[in-house]
Protein backbone atom coordinates (compact mmCIF):
# COMPACT_ATOMS: atom_id res chain seq x y z
CA UNK A 1 0.00 0.00 0.00
CA UNK A 2 1.68 3.55 -1.04
CA UNK A 3 0.41 7.07 0.12
CA UNK A 4 0.34 9.09 -3.12
CA UNK A 5 -0.28 12.66 -3.28
CA UNK A 6 -1.04 14.09 -7.12
CA UNK A 7 -2.90 17.04 -8.72
CA UNK A 8 -5.67 15.14 -10.62
CA UNK A 9 -7.82 16.69 -13.24
CA UNK A 10 -11.57 16.07 -12.42
CA UNK A 11 -13.92 17.30 -14.77
CA UNK A 12 -13.05 20.95 -15.39
CA UNK A 13 -10.89 21.21 -12.05
CA UNK A 14 -7.36 20.32 -10.91
CA UNK A 15 -7.74 18.78 -7.46
CA UNK A 16 -4.77 17.96 -5.12
CA UNK A 17 -5.20 14.31 -4.16
CA UNK A 18 -4.10 12.01 -1.73
CA UNK A 19 -4.70 8.75 -2.33
CA UNK A 20 -3.74 5.04 -1.41
CA UNK A 21 -2.66 2.50 -4.21
CA UNK A 22 -2.57 -1.19 -3.48
CA UNK A 23 -0.48 -4.14 -5.01
CA UNK A 24 -1.07 -8.52 -4.36
CA UNK A 25 1.14 -8.11 -0.75
CA UNK A 26 -2.19 -6.07 0.70
CA UNK A 27 -4.72 -8.69 -0.07
CA UNK A 28 -3.59 -10.88 2.68
CA UNK A 29 -3.41 -8.05 5.34
CA UNK A 30 -6.92 -6.81 4.24
CA UNK A 31 -8.00 -10.45 5.39
CA UNK A 32 -6.67 -9.93 8.71
CA UNK A 33 -8.21 -6.86 9.14
CA UNK A 34 -11.63 -8.70 7.64
CA UNK A 35 -11.19 -11.34 10.53
CA UNK A 36 -10.88 -8.86 13.40
CA UNK A 37 -13.99 -7.39 12.21
CA UNK A 38 -15.32 -10.59 12.00
CA UNK A 39 -14.59 -11.43 15.33
CA UNK A 40 -16.18 -8.70 17.33
CA UNK A 41 -19.30 -8.75 14.44
CA UNK A 42 -19.88 -12.50 16.09
CA UNK A 43 -18.81 -11.82 19.11
CA UNK A 44 -21.50 -9.50 19.63
CA UNK A 45 -24.31 -11.98 18.96
CA UNK A 46 -23.89 -13.35 22.23
CA UNK A 47 -24.55 -9.60 23.54
CA UNK A 48 -27.88 -10.04 21.55
CA UNK A 49 -26.39 -6.32 20.75
CA UNK A 50 -26.29 -4.64 17.19
CA UNK A 51 -23.39 -5.52 15.08
CA UNK A 52 -20.90 -3.20 13.51
CA UNK A 53 -21.87 -1.59 10.69
CA UNK A 54 -19.48 -2.54 7.51
CA UNK A 55 -16.15 -0.27 8.40
CA UNK A 56 -15.66 1.95 4.56
CA UNK A 57 -11.86 1.16 4.83
CA UNK A 58 -12.85 -2.72 4.14
CA UNK A 59 -15.48 -2.40 1.61
CA UNK A 60 -13.37 0.52 -0.05
CA UNK A 61 -10.15 -1.00 -0.37
CA UNK A 62 -11.97 -4.52 -1.40
CA UNK A 63 -13.35 -2.01 -4.22
CA UNK A 64 -9.91 -1.20 -5.27
CA UNK A 65 -8.31 -4.52 -5.41
CA UNK A 66 -11.07 -5.89 -7.55
CA UNK A 67 -11.27 -3.00 -9.84
CA UNK A 68 -7.82 -1.42 -9.78
CA UNK A 69 -9.23 1.96 -8.59
CA UNK A 70 -7.53 3.77 -5.68
CA UNK A 71 -8.68 5.17 -2.58
CA UNK A 72 -9.48 8.32 -1.78
CA UNK A 73 -8.05 9.96 1.36
CA UNK A 74 -8.54 13.86 0.82
CA UNK A 75 -9.20 15.47 -1.94
CA UNK A 76 -8.73 19.75 -2.40
CA UNK A 77 -11.01 21.59 -4.08
CA UNK A 78 -14.52 21.49 -5.57
CA UNK A 79 -15.02 17.70 -5.47
CA UNK A 80 -14.55 15.60 -2.13
CA UNK A 81 -17.28 13.52 -1.30
CA UNK A 82 -16.60 10.52 -3.49
CA UNK A 83 -14.94 7.51 -1.99
CA UNK A 84 -12.29 6.12 -5.23
CA UNK A 85 -11.31 7.23 -8.24
CA UNK A 86 -10.43 5.52 -11.29
CA UNK A 87 -7.27 7.14 -12.78
CA UNK A 88 -7.55 5.31 -16.32
CA UNK A 89 -11.25 6.71 -16.76
CA UNK A 90 -10.70 9.43 -14.67
CA UNK A 91 -14.02 8.73 -12.67
CA UNK A 92 -15.04 8.96 -9.17
CA UNK A 93 -16.36 6.47 -7.46
CA UNK A 94 -19.13 6.22 -4.41
CA UNK A 95 -18.97 3.27 -2.72
CA UNK A 96 -21.88 2.07 -0.60
CA UNK A 97 -21.63 -1.87 1.02
CA UNK A 98 -23.32 -3.54 3.77
CA UNK A 99 -22.77 -7.04 5.30
CA UNK A 100 -26.90 -8.28 6.23
CA UNK A 101 -29.61 -9.20 4.46
CA UNK A 102 -31.35 -5.73 4.08
CA UNK A 103 -29.34 -3.02 3.97
CA UNK A 104 -30.54 0.87 4.83
CA UNK A 105 -28.04 3.09 3.17
CA UNK A 106 -27.76 6.78 3.29
CA UNK A 107 -26.29 9.39 1.15
CA UNK A 108 -24.76 12.67 2.50
CA UNK A 109 -26.68 15.77 0.99
CA UNK A 110 -23.07 16.19 -0.93
CA UNK A 111 -22.25 12.92 -2.14
CA UNK A 112 -21.09 12.80 -5.36
CA UNK A 113 -19.70 10.42 -7.65
CA UNK A 114 -19.68 9.60 -11.97
CA UNK A 115 -20.67 5.93 -11.17
CA UNK A 116 -21.83 4.06 -7.90
CA UNK A 117 -20.87 0.41 -7.49
CA UNK A 118 -22.75 -1.70 -4.40
CA UNK A 119 -20.75 -4.42 -2.78
CA UNK A 120 -22.80 -6.92 -0.98
CA UNK A 121 -20.55 -9.19 1.92
CA UNK A 122 -24.29 -10.61 3.23
CA UNK A 123 -23.67 -14.50 0.73
CA UNK A 124 -26.55 -15.79 2.46
CA UNK A 125 -25.24 -14.84 5.53
CA UNK A 126 -21.97 -16.23 5.16
CA UNK A 127 -19.40 -13.84 7.06
CA UNK A 128 -16.25 -15.31 4.59
CA UNK A 129 -15.40 -11.95 2.60
CA UNK A 130 -15.97 -12.85 -0.53
CA UNK A 131 -18.77 -9.98 -2.32
CA UNK A 132 -20.61 -8.99 -4.96
CA UNK A 133 -19.94 -5.68 -6.85
CA UNK A 134 -22.81 -4.14 -8.88
CA UNK A 135 -22.91 -0.60 -10.58
CA UNK A 136 -25.93 1.13 -10.11
CA UNK A 137 -27.07 3.82 -12.84
CA UNK A 138 -26.59 7.04 -10.98
CA UNK A 139 -30.59 7.88 -12.07
CA UNK A 140 -32.11 5.12 -10.20
CA UNK A 141 -30.60 6.15 -7.41
CA UNK A 142 -30.98 10.21 -7.89
CA UNK A 143 -34.88 9.43 -8.82
CA UNK A 144 -35.70 7.17 -6.34
CA UNK A 145 -38.59 7.65 -4.34
CA UNK A 146 -37.22 8.36 -0.38
CA UNK A 147 -40.91 9.03 1.65
CA UNK A 148 -44.47 9.68 0.19
CA UNK A 149 -43.58 13.09 -1.69
CA UNK A 150 -39.88 13.56 -2.23
CA UNK A 151 -36.96 11.70 -4.17
CA UNK A 152 -33.45 11.18 -3.00
CA UNK A 153 -32.26 14.58 -4.60
CA UNK A 154 -34.91 16.56 -3.59
CA UNK A 155 -33.96 15.33 0.34
CA UNK A 156 -30.74 15.81 -0.23
CA UNK A 157 -31.53 19.08 -1.70
CA UNK A 158 -33.13 20.15 1.49
CA UNK A 159 -29.11 18.84 2.63
CA UNK A 160 -30.45 15.63 4.88
CA UNK A 161 -29.41 12.55 4.20
CA UNK A 162 -31.89 10.49 3.08
CA UNK A 163 -31.59 6.51 3.44
CA UNK A 164 -33.08 3.59 1.10
CA UNK A 165 -32.06 -0.22 0.76
CA UNK A 166 -29.61 -0.29 -2.45
CA UNK A 167 -30.70 -3.99 -2.46
CA UNK A 168 -34.43 -3.57 -3.41
CA UNK A 169 -33.10 -1.09 -6.43
CA UNK A 170 -30.96 -3.72 -7.28
CA UNK A 171 -34.03 -6.21 -7.18
CA UNK A 172 -36.37 -4.34 -8.70
CA UNK A 173 -33.99 -3.09 -11.59
CA UNK A 174 -33.16 -6.35 -12.26
CA UNK A 175 -29.55 -5.98 -12.12
CA UNK A 176 -26.69 -8.38 -12.70
CA UNK A 177 -23.54 -8.76 -10.40
CA UNK A 178 -19.98 -7.26 -12.43
CA UNK A 179 -18.51 -9.30 -10.07
CA UNK A 180 -19.46 -12.95 -8.43
CA UNK A 181 -17.97 -14.04 -5.31
CA UNK A 182 -15.31 -11.79 -5.71
CA UNK A 183 -12.10 -12.88 -3.20
CA UNK A 184 -9.18 -10.57 -2.57
CA UNK A 185 -7.14 -12.37 -0.64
Amino acid sequence: MDLVVADIKIKADTCRMEYLTFDQTDRKQWKVVFDSWKELKLAMRAYQAREPNFPEGLSEVAFCMWSGSVRKIKCSGSHGSFDTFNLKTKRMEQIKACSVESDLTSFGPDSEWDDLYFIDFWNDGAVDGRFNVYKIDSDLVYNRKVNRRQTMRQVQAEGKRPRFSLKDVIAENRLKPAGMKVKVW
